[in-house]
């Protein structure tokens, strides 16, 4: 009796029917969602980051060409300006955009066509001093008084709006992960009482010979360590390819001219970034696992 019980487990096969096929596409594909989201969220909330750090301490003043090149020409205006900036406490710097380069920053939103054709505002760099405090109210009422028209922009609105962008990205991707995370759990208890439901006979005469509960779970977890590690590795290397892809053409498109207005590349993540990103198939890896062992072993017991 020993001996038939170490010849079958020996040749005890579990078979799923078309259940494990199925399941390995379906976890694939989960994975490669999943890390496409993870590499999504890194990369919005990195280019937030840059973006606040690079624009911490910068104003812009924008100064409209002057309808009239008299006595307020664009050259007074812009010397008005400017001298009301030297004066000012909290100024590290500024200097004037050339037009040329003013038409460089803007073609990529408006399009070489429109640029063309509008009267593009004098812009003003502003620096300020680390930790300065700058009234910038009164400080744009000075300007506005010299120049009309003229704007003093602290990026802060813009920086809330691409902030808020930012976050609801990254939320985004991590609810797809957890939402992706909870499918494959499902698929996996699916297909471990699948295919103790096929392979029922088979279990309960192991039982009857002796087989721990925990033997015939590790039997089906063996299973599906084999059925969807493989499909875990290739749904993300497909991932990672298709970032990567990605940011291939968006340097070619930037090389044609076509500058993106965020650079797009893989030095954009950081090495933790991309750590994160290859720990999402190991994760999904360990979860199947995991899944797939408690589901067979709360199968067995409710069986016994």
């Amino acid at each position: 009796m020993a001996g038939m019980a170490r010849r079958s487990r020996r040749e005890f096969a579990v078979s799923h029917g078309n259940t494990v096929a199925f399941l390995g596409w379906t976890v694939g594909v989960m994975v490669y969602l999943a890390t496409l989201a993870v590499a999504g969220a890194l990369f919005a909330q990195t280019v937030l980051d840059r973006w606040s750090l690079s624009l911490a301490g910068v104003v812009t003043v924008q100064v409209p060409q002057a309808s009239q090149p008299a006595s307020n020409g664009p050259l007074n205006r812009i010397d008005s300006v400017t001298a009301i900036l030297d004066e000012t406490p909290g100024v590290h710097a500024h200097a004037v955009l050339e037009n040329a380069r003013t038409r460089a920053l803007l073609e990529p939103w408006l399009g070489e066509s429109l640029i063309a054709e509008l009267p593009l505002p004098l812009m003003i760099d502003v620096q300020l001093e680390r930790g300065a405090q700058v009234d910038f109210t009164r400080l744009g009422e000075r300007i506005t008084s010299v120049a009309p028209g003229s704007v003093l922009d602290d990026h802060g609105l813009w920086l809330s709006r691409v902030a808020a962008t930012a976050s609801t990205l990254a939320r985004g991707g991590w609810i797809v992960v957890l939402l992706v995370g909870l499918v494959a759990v499902i698929s996996v208890v699916f297909a471990i009482l699948s295919g103790l439901t096929v392979n029922r006979d088979i279990v309960e005469l192991l039982k009857l010979m002796g087989a721990r509960d925990t033997y015939i779970a590790r039997r089906f977890q063996g299973h599906m360590v084999g059925t969807t590690l493989p499909v875990c590795g290739l749904g993300g290397l497909c991932a990672i390819g298709t970032v990567l892809a990605v940011t291939g053409l968006a340097r070619e498109n930037g090389g044609r001219g076509q500058a993106l207005p965020v650079q797009l590349s893989p030095a954009a993540l950081s090495l933790l970034d991309w750590v994160i990103v290859a720990a999402v198939p190991v994760a999904f890896a360990i979860l199947t696992v995991v899944t797939a062992r408690l589901a067979a072993l709360y199968a067995l017991r409710r069986m016994s």
